[in-house]
């Protein structure tokens, strides 16, 4: 999955480039949470997790004009007569310590993600080896290795190998990658590139077999509370947003009773508020794109109450399948972009969206809702409080992220929702809260991940500034388009959303 560098879901104009499609990295990288179920995402430097980076790297070579290739930025593999040459094989070996996995972890899932700078049509075998480099050190100790896991092409970006056949507990490992086809050399960034978003990283996630030690993942703060002006369970009288809005607009779902809140702690104040309670979309707060047609999806933004609508006290962003023509082309999707330029920015605050997810595993794919963030200079800098896109290997996580710039520079990671929940299954609160010293991420009250300037390089320089809101359903983009068990039309449901500010 995540092969080619595309621009993603919510990127600003295309002349900022594109963005990777790398998916998770960390510690100037981007952070792949392998998780399913209630797995538990892990993370280098969070209490539950591990994520690493190789501890020792080479190219095994035959060819002496290679010379000494433990210190190089570059890895290379490359079959048997490699260019011609009758001793030009080579592979890439990756050795890693794995030491801080719980004695009670389950079912760990370890995936080995190596970067490639263009794409070939080269398969690659990835080897497991028991140990560190020297026993990865010749083509016969290598082709004793049972654990093989293959990619068929190398795509520019990460490319991922599931290993967890192989590692299912601490130790020392070392990976060989072995190039079948191509005789050509491919090149991997090592763990000496200059480069930190680039180098290998071995990801794991796992279950545990008693729950964790309560304390670990609560919030450092609790939550807000919900304000008191406005009724929880009862959906107010039902107001059409225009008079042109179809009968089968109003989704079914009336507004969800909020889920308890603490009382307010360390000063949090209510700066933005909207929880759609006033029968229309409230244009002194939102801005609504109309005739907007991206390079980075396949639908038109449109200001249609079709799309866009207030109904039972929640705000429904709604994608069709039809006809309609934005920059100059003619799209088969509508879809809704909501943003807060002009009329609201904020430089720190605790920024929050209670939402339903339309995405099941078995329609949903190309559907990608998303509640986000952008600074008001139109420069460096993105805040994704959640990303909730759908198709089979997608639709039960959140996506956590932040970017520098889209060339890539980035750092992201997939969420497992807490106690086992789907995004799609009901309502769900996803929080950020943002100062200048770190940026923390919640789903329904428990902390689920922990930017800082120790983890982020370009922390300092991203994120102090205002930042508008940023509200989207997008159709199709770099995680793929819609097939035809994709069901239309479909709403991204919201219950509210709020900004505090201390």
């Amino acid at each position: 999955m995540l092969r080619r560098a595309h621009v993603p879901a919510h990127a600003p104009a295309p002349r900022r480039g594109i963005r990777s499609t790398r998916s998770l990295t960390i510690i100037g990288t981007a952070v792949l949470a392998v998780t399913a179920g209630t797995l538990v995402p892990v993370f280098a430097g969070d209490d539950d997790g591990l994520t690493l980076r190789p501890v020792a790297d080479t190219t095994v070579t035959q060819v002496p004009q290679d010379g000494d290739t433990n210190g190089k930025t570059t890895l290379a593999s490359c079959p048997a007569l490699c260019d011609g040459n009758p001793k030009g094989r080579r592979d890439a070996t990756l050795q890693f310590a794995v030491d801080k996995l719980p004695a009670n972890a389950t079912e760990v899932k370890a995936t080995l993600r190596v970067y490639a700078w263009h794409d070939f049509a080269a398969r690659i075998l990835a080897r497991t080896v028991p140990g560190d480099l020297a026993a990865a050190s010749s083509p016969a100790q290598l082709a004793a290795v049972g654990s093989v896991q293959a990619l068929d092409k190398v795509s520019k970006g990460y490319n991922e190998f599931d290993v967890s056949g192989s590692v299912q507990g601490n130790g020392t490992y070392t990976f060989a990658l072995s190039q079948e086809s191509l005789n050509t050399r491919v090149y991997w960034a090592s763990r000496e590139n200059s480069k930190d978003n680039l180098h290998p990283e071995l990801v794991l996630s796992y279950r545990t077999q008693a729950k964790p030690t309560p304390g670990k993942s609560t919030p450092s703060t609790a939550l807000p509370p919900a304000p008191s002006t406005k009724p929880t369970t009862a959906a107010p009288t039902a107001t059409s947003p225009s008079a042109t809005k179809p009968a089968t607009t109003a989704p079914a779902t009336t507004k969800p009773p909020a889920a308890p809140t603490a009382p307010a702690a360390d000063g949090w104040r209510l700066v933005f508020n909207d929880d759609f309670t006033s029968g229309s979309v409230d244009k002194s707060k939102w801005n609504l794109r109309d005739g907007e047609g991206r390079s980075i999806d396949i639908g038109c933004n449109v200001d249609d109450p079709k799309n866009t609508f207030v109904s039972g006290g929640n705000l429904t962003l709604r994608a069709l399948k039809q006809s309609s023509t934005c920059s100059s082309q003619n799209r088969q999707y509508t879809q809704s972009y909501l943003d807060t330029m002009g009329k609201a920015s904020f430089k720190y605050g605790r920024f929050e969206i209670r939402a339903k997810s339309p995405n099941k595993p078995e329609s949903s794919k190309g559907l990608w809702p998303a509640f986000w963030l952008r600074p008001d200079d139109g420069g460096n800098g993105e805040i994704d409080v959640t990303e909730l896109p759908g198709g089979p290997g997608w639709h039960d996580k959140s996506t956590a992220a932040i970017f520098w710039d889209y060339t890539p520079v980035k750092q992201d990671t997939r969420i497992a929702m807490p106690g086992g929940a789907h995004p799609a299954d009901g309502f769900h609160t996803y929080t950020t809260e943002w100062d200048a010293k770190s940026l923390k991420w919640y789903i329904d009250g428990k902390l689920v991940w922990t930017r800082d300037s120790s983890t982020t390089p370009w922390y300092d320089k991203a994120f102090n500034k205002p930042y508008n809101l940023r509200l989207n359903f997008q159709v199709g983009g770099w995680l793929g388009n819609p097939d035809a068990s994709t069901q239309f039309p479909a709403d991204f449901v919201v219950d509210y959303v709020r900004v505090y500010q201390r």
